[in-house]
């Protein structure tokens, strides 16, 4: 609202005019509106824009070097003509991507020529190249092969991934767990499991071991130390699955030493079931005194759940 309409409204307002002479003078200011707005729009033409300068053109891009033509060469340009020979003159018919491939990863023609003479004339430049990248050496491959394995490529790139050496392999042997395939000695390798682990299991009566009893063994952390305090409490009849259930319900020496002293035939298998039914040796004690000196563990479980004895 411009200043004159707001004079007309304020002076209607104070009574200085009437309701038509302000109709009057607002007809009379848009009117005058209409003219000057008419001859605004007629103007003076506006300047033009300057037009925009045009950008630089970008330089054009550096001509390559010339190729060296040959075999095995184009676009791979790093491949030497003596790798290439050698690769050839070992055997090996490779495109030129697998030359390149190969001499990214330091796969020399010497290496080659010994994995044909360990027995691996049919390789694919793909499995050579897993095979290096994994540093599985030749002398590996030997070693492993004089310890009477039976192995292909995948298993000797799984040995290489998971860092077997020929020492642990030959150790693991060791501790009559029947015959050893390369899978077995991976998943021990996976779970961290040291000979010097099995030898202390044997010595504490946990024998004829399967490498799947010791892959559950090494997974649920059971260590020597709870194997002692097992013996030392008078548990000589565990099995390696009492052992692992130890160790998943986190039964304590002191929670297996009160109820072993309350409950003198308990077994480990027992023990692990009183525990998981959260019959505490108070419970126990006072079940023994309502039931009599030897209550079952089912009647103790039911006296934990019910609150009384069990038919």
């Amino acid at each position: 609202m411009n200043e004159e309409r707001k004079l007309i409204l304020t002076m209607l307002s104070e009574g200085k005019i009437t309701s038509a002479e302000a109709s009057q003078l607002l007809d009379a200011l848009a009117a005058s509106e209409e003219k000057v707005s008419a001859v605004t729009a007629v103007g003076v033409p506006s300047m033009p824009r300057m037009p925009k300068m045009p950008k630089a053109p970008r330089p054009p891009r550096p001509a390559p070097p010339p190729r060296v033509h040959g075999p095995h060469f184009g676009h791979h340009r790093r491949i030497t003509p003596a790798y290439t020979r050698a690769m050839a003159e070992v055997g090996l018919d490779a495109t030129e991507d697998e030359l390149w491939e190969l001499q990214i990863h330091n796969v020399s023609p010497g290496y080659v020529r010994q994995l044909h003479e360990l027995g691996f004339a049919n390789l694919t430049v793909a499995e050579i190249v897993q095979l290096a990248i994994h540093h599985i050496r030749p002398e590996l491959v030997r070693d492993i092969h004089a310890l009477g394995l039976n192995f292909d490529i995948d298993d000797l790139v799984q040995l290489g991934i998971h860092h077997v050496r020929p020492d642990y392999i030959r150790q693991m042997q060791a501790l009559e767990m029947g015959d050893l395939t390369v899978d077995d000695v991976v998943q021990l390798a996976i779970h961290n499991v040291r000979p010097e682990l099995l030898q202390e299991v044997h010595q504490l009566g946990l024998k004829g071991l399967t490498v799947d009893d010791v892959v559950q063994l090494a997974i649920h952390q059971a260590q020597p130390e709870l194997l002692h305090q097992l013996r030392a409490l008078g548990f000589t009849d565990y099995t390696v699955d009492d052992v692992v259930q130890l160790s998943i319900h986190g039964v304590s020496p002191t929670y297996a030493a009160e109820m072993r002293a309350l409950l003198p035939q308990l077994t480990a298998a027992a023990l692990v079931d009183l525990h998981i039914h959260n019959v505490s040796p108070g419970l126990a004690r006072r079940a023994k005194e309502e039931m009599g000196d030897n209550p079952s563990v089912d009647a103790l479980i039911a006296w934990r759940n019910h609150g009384a004895p069990a038919n």
